[in-house]
């Protein structure tokens, strides 16, 4: 309501003296006050109404009594003269003043009570509120119709679009698109859908506003999905808008319960397969009952304490509906067939939490990966990063977990009877040392990929046994000048 429909009212006969502009000013309340400095007892909206019994009647008092009230966010001062009232006439200073003071200053003539403006606002308020309920009360009725047809989310989304200008967007924690109003622009649905992303700190339950919008949280222990509806509301959409969300919230819960007895299936078949030692033939049959038809699988291990164990599952499985998921020990466990989802997923859903990924196997070997997983996730911890099984060659993977100076000890006791040799022919006699121990001793095959002859690879590893006192033909001497190739790599030792 505004002070135009106050001043519109013909029982009132309120006359405008100044600030026509400002009578869309909204109305909240009436109210009456002789003080001179009211500022501290108004809330804001109030048509403020005086007879002006202690206000001096002095232009500049008068300017710095409209001010307060008006910084205050009173919407109206209305002055009541007439008979037995301080001012027969509206006087002359106020009026004055009252000019370019920023809100509608109003008379109220002798014979209208100010209770009856009172009783007029408030019955006016109060007839509002109640066709608003009244409006509201008709929307939730065609909401929870609606909620029953075989579409309910299409059909409880569509109906809002008929009823109210703002716009409506359900995505799943994700950030994928469950449904929007007809009414929600492309760029609306786009920003809504990044919310939950954008905000990792948000409550996992209830309800915020961001910008222009407003977000609802589906579920308990995680986010099932977000419901975001524009925060700009009007009074009937305000009061139908938690009727939506509910309707909306049961329909999403009711997906999610449907599709329970389907992941408690895929789980058990994830339990066995699992298990060391599943008969090939029974893992492909477990494997094909759920369609588990991609060549390789990868397992990843998430460690997490108790109270997080149940929504990391929720954000994994929603991040990754066609992935493997259950809860292990004090870890969670996933399989996926596409390693850069899995990774993704990972760096967004599980950031922070020690996590190991085993190498990509058959849906027959899972439990090799699992074990791979399970062994790195101690490592992730002392990395403090997603450790996988497939970070280059073993050796250097073990080895760049130890500080620079320990490799650097490590190689320079092995190779630095190399190191005597100048620059050039240490380079040469090291590479060709490298390519020998990769090739397994091969003499024709490190030739060929060193593009040199047989007898100088020969004599290469002569000379390297002859410096370093190893016998090449024994694998211990082998393995320890292996590793020292790799912990001088590993060190970024030259």
């Amino acid at each position: 309501m505004t002070v135009a429909d106050v001043v519109d009212a013909p029982s009132l006969n309120l006359e405008v003296i100044a600030g026509r502009e400002q009578l869309g000013n909204a109305v909240t309340a009436a109210h009456v006050s002789e003080l001179t400095s009211p500022k501290a007892w108004l809330r804001g909206g109030e048509l403020l109404m005086t007879v002006g019994l202690l206000l001096p009647m002095t232009v500049t008092d008068c300017r710095r009594y409209l001010a307060e009230c008006r910084d205050a966010g009173v919407a109206a001062v209305a002055l009541g003269v007439g008979p037995g009232l301080p001012y027969q006439e509206f006087p002359q200073p106020l009026h004055e003043a009252a000019q370019g003071a920023g809100l509608p200053v109003l008379m109220v003539p002798g014979h209208v009570p100010f209770i009856a403006v009172t009783k007029w606002v408030f019955g006016a308020l109060a007839g509002r509120e109640r066709r608003e309920l009244e409006a509201a009360m008709e929307i939730n009725r065609r909401l929870t119709a609606v909620a029953t047809t075989a579409s309910p989310m299409s059909a409880l989304l569509a109906t809002w679009n008929d009823i109210s200008d703002s716009p409506c967007v359900v995505c799943d924690n994700g950030g994928r698109l469950i449904g929007a109003s007809p009414g929600a622009g492309p760029d609306v649905v786009d920003r809504a859908c990044r919310i939950p992303l954008q905000n990792p700190s948000a409550p996992r339950a209830g309800w915020w506003v961001t910008g222009d919008f407003e977000i609802h949280t589906v579920g308990n222990q995680a986010p099932l999905a977000y419901i975001v509806l524009g925060a700009q509301m009007d009074n009937t959409s305000r009061h139908s808008s938690t009727v939506l969300v509910s309707l909306i919230a049961l329909e999403v819960e009711r997906r999610d319960l449907s599709d329970e007895p389907e992941r408690q299936r895929r789980t058990n078949v994830f339990n066995q397969l699992l298990r060391p030692g599943v008969k090939r033939e029974r893992a492909s049959h477990l494997a094909a009952s759920v369609g588990m038809s991609a060549r390789h699988y990868e397992v990843a291990a998430i460690s997490a304490d108790a109270d997080t164990l149940e929504p990391l599952m929720f954000r994994l499985r929603s991040a990754l509906p066609d992935a493997f998921i259950r809860v292990h020990d004090n870890t969670v466990e996933t399989a996926h067939s596409d390693p850069s989802a899995l990774r993704d997923t990972l760096r967004t859903r599980a950031a922070d939490l020690p996590t190991g990924i085993g190498a990509p196997t058959a849906p027959e070997t899972l439990s090799i990966s699992a074990m791979q997983a399970r062994s790195l996730v101690p490592v992730s911890i002392r990395l403090g990063r997603i450790v996988d099984a497939r970070e280059g060659e073993t050796v250097s993977f073990l080895l760049s977990l130890g500080t620079p100076e320990l490799l650097r000890g490590f190689a320079d006791a092995i190779l630095s009877p190399l190191d005597q040799l100048d620059t050039a022919e240490r380079l040469e006699v090291q590479r060709t040392l490298e390519q020998w121990l990769r090739v397994n001793g091969a003499w024709e095959s490190a030739a060929a990929q060193l593009s040199v002859h047989r007898n100088t690879v020969r004599n290469r590893i002569d000379k390297v046994a002859q410096l370093t006192g190893r016998r090449l033909d024994e694998g211990d001497d082998r393995m320890e000048l292996w590793l020292a190739l790799k912990a001088r790599a590993a060190a970024a030792i030259p």
